[in-house]
């Protein structure tokens, strides 16, 4: 017999394959991205050149007519100034190498200028564009004309000059060397993006493990940095516009995702912690871009108003990863060391901005795939030990079948008791010529509380009556039904709606075990024009009129049925005109809720029925029920039964 590999062995097998593709990644990077000094030697850099400055207030058209003597030679290895406000720099330095180019470009690295390139007298490049960062690959002529000019206008708030080296090259060279450096990451960013979708599955797999979203929103986030910082990004620069706000974005959002991702796999404290940080995140991003807003956003000036939040998010990362590494919590020991590689290649990513140590190469790519394997290798183990417990969710659902078959016969008890609710409710429509009554009612579950009734007396009035029972099932559609008993019970007394109440009452109480109802009634006189109302602490009515300026709220003092014995009803009458609507309902449609948990409340109602007042009453009844749906996105978000009437008088 075949033995079976253990789950813990074949889990160490996963992680060394996982380990020593990491390392050759690692290696594959470094060596796509270090040069060799041979190499180095066949660029020829503008600081083995001349080069001279010279300021200007004005704009100069002809950069070869400013005199000789008016330049000043530029130290070696400066890379620019600070600026000066509206005035113009001009930078120049000679030609003369590219006799042994074939096809001579100047390399430029330019990030924060608006610049032109002159050389000789003839204008070769301009660009107006913001916070571009990849690099210019900029045509010149085969036969030196003396110098090559470049005028500098700077929307960088503290530096204006050269970014980056300045280098003569071939034009195929360039786009060879430059696909070759950032070849490692035009590589990985499809990988990245697939792992994405896969771990999205993952996710809509075991929707409850919020880790697989959160990861696959951080790959994402990751797949676009790989790819738009790149050569990629490069390719489609003449859509710059919309590339470059997208890559910024997205370098303020990843550190976002990445605090989501740990929220998802730290202990509550530090979740609770980590939000917290996330949402003074995306605050402090947004009041940097206001802050610095001239003419257009700026993400590179907003880039120094929200880098203390980095700073701190990070602080914070390496604190909460050493507090919980000390007190033994073993199962996020990748993610403690994920944190610590990229937190450590982010502070050396600064240092070589700031100068501060040589920029030979950024260490930052590499603890960015660094911490994307650790993290990846948490939530796969993850995932595995998801798989490893099929087996007891097998003998768990075999149990839940045997309790589904009894929730079964339940759900057939309550589709007799949803029909036999049915049956006592009132039709959805009644008219006669004076009266049209129309109705909608809309359960939480199969059977409810809510409950309404309309019928005429022998001279013709009209007795209207809707109630809410508290809670909402079973019981409430029990007490409903009691309800319905105990009104047909007050018959003889139609005409008088506190006396109604008065008798339902008497007859509901101590039978309700512990459910109220709250109720509205309604008898029109249709000799007299009048309506006669009372209210058993339920919504107040809404009289739709014309001639008023607003939706009018009828109301009336009552405690709800079957609570107290003794309880007595007020009544008030109010005259009624032809085309006159009143709207009678349920507070389910107060608490109903959409997707942002906002409610629909009273506001809206009203302000809804008064815009549609002059609808005909069954398209108003339509447009009350579709706002409805719509509101809660099909009932997703219903808390409650819920019912209306809308009554017309011809």
């Amino acid at each position: 017999m075949k033995e079976v590999k253990s789950y813990k062995s074949i889990l160490f097998q996963i992680q060394f394959v996982l380990f020593l593709f990491g390392l050759l990644s690692f290696q594959n990077c470094f060596e796509l991205h270090t040069e060799s000094k041979a190499e180095n030697h066949l660029q020829q850099s503008i600081y083995l050149i001349d080069r001279f400055y010279y300021w200007s207030e004005e704009e100069i058209l002809d950069p070869d007519s400013i005199p000789n003597e008016n330049w000043i030679r530029i130290e070696e290895k400066v890379l620019g100034f600070k600026k000066r406000e509206k005035e113009f720099l001009y930078i120049k330095f000679s030609d003369q190498f590219i006799r042994q180019l074939q096809s001579p470009i100047l390399y430029s690295e330019l990030a924060l200028e608006s610049f032109k390139v002159v050389q000789g007298k003839e204008i070769l490049y301009q660009t107006d564009a913001a916070d571009f960062i990849f690099p210019h690959l900029i045509p010149l002529n085969s036969d030196p004309k003396g110098f090559i000019y470049i005028q500098f206008q700077s929307r960088y708030t503290g530096f204006i000059g050269m970014d980056h080296d300045v280098i003569f090259k071939n034009h195929s060279q360039a786009l060879i060397e430059l696909f070759m450096e950032n070849f490692s990451k035009t590589f990985f960013a499809p990988i990245l993006l697939v792992l994405s979708f896969i771990f999205m599955g993952f996710y809509f797999l075991r929707r409850k493990e919020l880790v697989f979203f959160n990861f696959s929103i951080l790959l994402l986030s990751a797949s676009l940095i790989e790819a738009l910082n790149g050569f990629v990004g490069f390719s489609l620069r003449q859509y710059a516009t919309y590339i470059v706000p997208l890559t910024f974005l997205n370098f303020t959002f990843f550190p976002f995702a990445l605090l989501l991702f740990l929220v998802s796999v730290f202990p509550p404290f530090f979740r609770n912690l980590f939000k917290l940080i996330a949402f003074l995140h995306i605050i402090v991003f947004f009041i940097s871009i206001f802050r610095h807003y001239e003419n257009g956003i700026s993400f590179l000036n907003s880039e120094e108003g929200y880098n203390w939040i980095v700073v701190l998010e990070a602080v914070v990362a390496i604190v909460s990863s050493i507090y919980v590494f000390a007190k033994g919590n073993r199962k996020v020991r990748e993610i403690i060391i994920g944190i610590l590689i990229i937190v450590i290649a982010g502070l050396h990513d600064t240092f070589v901005d700031l100068e501060i140590i040589n920029n030979q190469f950024r260490i930052i790519h590499y603890g960015f795939f660094l911490m994307l394997g650790f993290f990846g290798y948490y939530v796969f183990k993850h995932y595995w030990e998801l798989l490893h417990s099929i087996n007891r969710m097998n003998a768990e659902l075999r149990t839940k079948n045997k309790e589904l078959q009894r929730l079964i016969l339940i759900d057939k008890d309550l589709a007799l008791a949803h029909a036999l609710q049915k049956s006592l409710l009132s039709s959805k429509f009644n008219e006669d010529e004076k009266i049209r009554i129309i109705g909608f009612s809309q359960n939480l579950e199969s059977v409810g509380g809510d409950y309404f009734d309309h019928t005429k007396d022998s001279m013709g009035n009209w007795a209207i009556l809707i109630a809410d029972v508290s809670g909402h099932g079973i019981s409430s559609a029990m007490v409903a039904a009691m309800s319905k008993m105990a009104f047909v019970g007050a018959g003889p007394y139609l005409q008088f709606p506190a006396r109604v109440f008065h008798l339902m009452n008497r007859h509901l109480v101590g039978k309700t075990k512990n459910l109220f109802i709250t109720a509205t009634y309604l008898f029109i006189d249709i000799e007299s024009y009048t309506a006669t109302f009372s209210n058993a602490g339920h919504p107040s009515l809404y009289l739709i009129r014309n001639t008023e300026t607003e939706v009018k709220l009828l109301t009336a003092k009552g405690k709800p049925l079957g609570l107290f014995s003794q309880q007595t009803y007020a009544e008030e009458t109010v005259s009624l005109k032809p085309k006159d609507r009143i709207l009678l309902y349920t507070d389910g449609i107060f608490d109903l809720l959409n997707e942002e948990g906002e409610s629909f409340g009273e506001d809206r109602l009203k302000s809804l029925l008064w815009e549609y007042r002059y609808h005909n009453i069954q398209d108003l009844s339509s447009i009350l029920q579709d706002s409805l749906f719509r509101f809660s996105n099909g009932w997703r978000h219903q808390m409650d039964d819920l019912s209306f009437l809308l009554v017309e008088i011809k």
